[in-house]
């Protein structure tokens, strides 16, 4: 069961300020407010994108009437601040709205990890195949450790960084299928590269999706 010290939204009233935009600022401002003032809000208790996108802790907390969908709130939130790309916002929003809360901040807790593994192999500092297999290695020799602990202060600090978000999800999926087809013959490893490349690709399915209903929709105005 996820409790109230994981609360990863609360973390990101510490992200510095120039890394900041300016969606976000009233975000921070949100979590700073006293809980003591008179409550009002134009947010609903629905689990839609455009309700979750830009709701604050405190609409969570008053909204949502049970602690399951507080959890799924808040892990849905998380989706929408990983990039400022709509398209893959949505694509980890729709996933992760598919999962139960806990199972989806395992989902999110990855997907912050494989961003933090892939801003390090872009700045030259290991090879990507080389981060994954570490990332892979630990968690096949931490069988017991609850990956929804916590997602690290040093993971949130890059959330609000610009990528290329297909070349991000290109690349998670070709590296997963590469070491899977290294490591084909190793049970633990096949199996996890296997569930990384599944699950980059089901994602790169709902980008395109949104990318072509975005087109489509862009197409009637013509």
């Amino acid at each position: 069961m996820i409790t109230s010290n994981i609360n990863e939204l609360e973390l990101l009233a510490n992200i510095k300020k120039d890394n900041l935009n300016n969606k976000n600022i009233d975000f921070i401002k949100d979590l700073k407010d006293s809980a003591n003032e008179e409550f009002t809000t134009n947010k609903t208790s629905s689990l839609s994108y455009s309700n979750i996108k830009g709701i604050s802790i405190q609409e969570i907390e008053h909204l949502f009437q049970n602690d399951n969908d507080k959890q799924m709130a808040k892990n849905l939130r998380l989706t929408t601040l990983f990039t400022s790309d709509e398209k893959l916002s949505q694509a980890l929003f729709n996933t992760v709205l598919g999962y139960p809360f806990d199972v989806g901040y395992s989902f999110l807790n990855d997907r912050y990890n494989d961003k933090h593994n892939y801003f390090s192999s872009l700045n030259g500092k290991s090879k990507l195949s080389d981060l994954l297999h570490d990332s892979i290695t630990d968690r096949i020799n931490n069988k017991s450790l609850k990956v929804t602990d916590q997602i690290s202060q040093e993971k949130l600090d890059e959330i609000l960084l610009e990528i290329n978000s297909f070349s991000f999800l290109d690349a998670m999926r070709n590296t997963s299928k590469d070491q899977y087809d290294r490591y084909e013959d190793e049970d633990d490893y096949s199996f996890l590269y296997n569930d990384y490349y599944s699950k980059y690709n089901e994602l790169i399915y709902k980008y395109k999706n949104l990318e072509e209903e975005n087109n489509n929709f862009i197409k009637q105005f013509k």
